[in-house]
């Protein structure tokens, strides 16, 4: 690292939503439901999943 004149050399990386584990067989266990009303509760709307985020970085200090 001393030839190419680097001091701190720090990569990383995160995934959020990258498995769902479990029995419900709609698209997303959380459900959502498109009003408040509190007499359907957890009504699943056939709601989208949440989106995968894959974020990668690399922190260099020259």
């Amino acid at each position: 690292m001393s030839r190419i004149k680097i001091s701190t050399l720090r990569v990383f990386g995160t995934v959020n939503n990258l498995a769902t584990l479990t029995n419900y067989t709609g698209y997303d266990p959380d459900v959502t439901a498109r009003r408040s009303d509190p007499l359907t509760p957890g009504v699943d709307f056939a709601a989208y999943p949440r989106s995968r985020t894959w974020v990668f970085g690399v922190n260099v200090t020259f």
